[in-house]
């Protein structure tokens, strides 16, 4: 293969870089799961997570950033992770994600926040490795309920990556077949791919969910709801307007710039002002 300069140049740092991190140190990660949710022998929850390459960052941007190039990007930072990336919760995920940066990057992250109240900008520094995390610890999962109007015992989990797609999957099959439109189908195959009623399949399930009395019904969703926010990353913060005083929460923005390196590179020369004839000297008016 015959290379021009530009194409030379990228390929050896792109050689340098993959050799550097093929030997990368690793760092482990307890997953704010802490495991428990994937039932899996043996998996105390810990994952080693590598520096992504110059390869997986150009992949991720050839993906144009989406949703399922994001997941293949973080499984080239795991490291004989029992969990792909698709399967992960949500919660896992982001702390997987955080962790690839810091190691990556450095743990400073560059945001910018607008104040709600008067529209003031400003440039905040987050420190990735202060961002809080909440563990979730369970005697038993599942976990057992009983329904307040039946008075049934059932089990409920939580979502992992691979109940999401495979409600999605149910979802899609069914608008199919009824020439419905799937969202008239997700919400429901969702909530009941995580209970655990008999040897129920997902039909059946979703058959039984629609027969139960309201109460019974709120109350399943209120424990998803409180298991979802009992454990993860916490991406709010609270910040103080340099402008207005007043006190506003903000998010961090996984998408825009989270995963591009930003250096400040400081070469020691300077320019002068000319044409192709040679630069201009400006005469010394001073005196």
């Amino acid at each position: 293969m015959i290379y021009n300069f530009k194409q030379l140049v990228l390929a050896i740092i792109l050689h340098i870089y993959e050799e550097e991190n093929s030997m990368a140190f690793t760092e482990d990660l307890l997953l704010p799961s802490r495991g428990i949710i994937y039932q899996l022998p043996e998996f105390n929850g810990i994952v080693k997570v590598k520096p992504f390459t110059t390869k997986a960052y150009k992949d991720l941007l050839t993906a144009n950033a989406s949703e399922a190039g994001l997941k293949q990007f973080v499984d080239t930072c795991l490291v004989d992770c029992p969990v792909k990336a698709k399967n992960m919760n949500q919660h896992d995920f982001l702390a997987v994600l955080f962790k690839i940066r810091a190691i990556t990057l450095g743990n400073i992250l560059r945001t910018q926040t607008t104040c709600p109240e008067c529209g003031h900008t400003e440039d905040i520094e987050r420190d990735l490795n202060d961002i809080e995390v909440n563990y979730l610890y369970a005697d038993n999962y599942p976990i057992s309920i009983k329904l307040p109007k039946s008075g049934m015992d059932i089990k409920v989990r939580l979502a992992t990556g691979a109940d999401v797609a495979k409600a999605k999957q149910e979802a899609d099959r069914r608008s199919a077949i009824f020439k419905k439109p799937a969202s008239e189908f997700l919400t429901t195959y969702t909530i009941v791919s995580l209970l655990d009623v008999g040897n129920k399949d997902i039909i059946e399930k979703a058959e039984w969910f629609e027969t139960l009395s309201p109460q019974d019904a709120i109350f399943i969703n209120g424990v998803l709801t409180k298991l979802t926010d009992a454990f993860g990353v916490k991406l709010l913060h609270e910040d103080k307007c340099a402008a207005c005083d007043k006190i506003y929460s903000s998010s961090i923005d996984i998408w825009g710039d989270f995963f591009r390196p930003d250096a400040d590179i400081s070469l020691g020369i300077t320019s002068k002002a000319g044409n192709l004839a040679g630069p201009i000297e400006k005469p010394d008016i001073s005196e």
